[in-house]
């Protein structure tokens, strides 16, 4: 009996662990400067100090997946700005940048700033081919990497912005967040944030208004800049209305 006891809690620990979600992607923050880089992009400053802060954290010696993370940043960053010409240019890096990234590196940290430039260029540029490429890639980095913290959120992202007959749910989205919320505790600021808008989003999305405000209030006592937030703020208001 007691054999078996122990079997069954080695079983248990054994499926705990490997359900556990990681961060592979901790180092990049570790950086001098990168803080301070995504606080300034996130809170949406001025063009001059986000440049600035840019600047000095790209004369590191950084690796090439750190270098095409940062660009995908920045050209999210002056898209929202309506730089237009800047977020170009920062595509561009990042595509160079994701061309000399070496074997090295690894498969995960190669696909994931693939599925970032790509992500970053259809952004900026728009194009239903490259937004099917988008998804597609995002879609095949969560098969392979469902643990990743930051893929799972991209992926509930995907699922929230793809439209229903292409595949997108706000229910499957709902169902990664959840279990991401029983282990937040290895979230990053930023994935942080990025966990509060998603639940907004897709709360949103199931016409759960007021829960939805709440982790959206949530999203903005980290960072204050994200257009995206009050566009949701927006539909709920909406949602609110044509429900009475």
């Amino acid at each position: 009996m007691r054999k078996i006891s122990a079997l069954l809690l080695a079983l248990l620990l054994t499926l705990s662990m490997l359900s556990a979600y990681t961060d592979s992607f901790s180092s990049f923050s570790e950086r001098p400067g990168y803080i301070e880089l995504i606080d300034a992009v996130k809170n949406n400053e001025e063009e001059n100090a986000a440049d600035e802060l840019y600047r000095t954290y790209m004369a590191q010696e950084l690796t090439m997946c750190e270098k095409a993370r940062i660009e995908y940043h920045m050209a999210r960053y002056y898209k929202d700005k309506g730089n237009t010409e800047e977020a170009k240019r920062h595509v561009e890096l990042g595509k160079e940048y994701l061309a000399a990234i070496e074997e090295s590196e690894g498969e995960l940290f190669y696909r994931t700033a693939q599925a970032d430039i790509v992500s970053a260029d259809y952004y900026v540029n728009g194009g239903i081919s490259k937004g099917m490429e988008s998804s597609d890639l995002m879609k095949e980095l969560y098969k392979d990497y469902p643990d990743e913290y930051y893929i799972a959120l991209q992926e509930a992202f995907r699922l929230l912005y793809t439209p229903a007959i292409a595949g997108g749910s706000s229910r499957k989205a709902l169902s990664i967040l959840n279990d991401i919320e029983k282990e937040m505790d290895g979230l990053s600021k930023l994935d942080l944030f990025s966990f509060y808008s998603a639940k907004g989003m897709a709360l949103s999305q199931r016409d759960e208004y007021d829960e939805s405000d709440s982790y959206l209030d949530k999203a903005e006592s980290i960072y204050t800049g994200d257009p995206a937030i009050e566009d949701i703020r927006k539909d709920n208001r909406r949602g609110r209305r044509n429900s009475r």
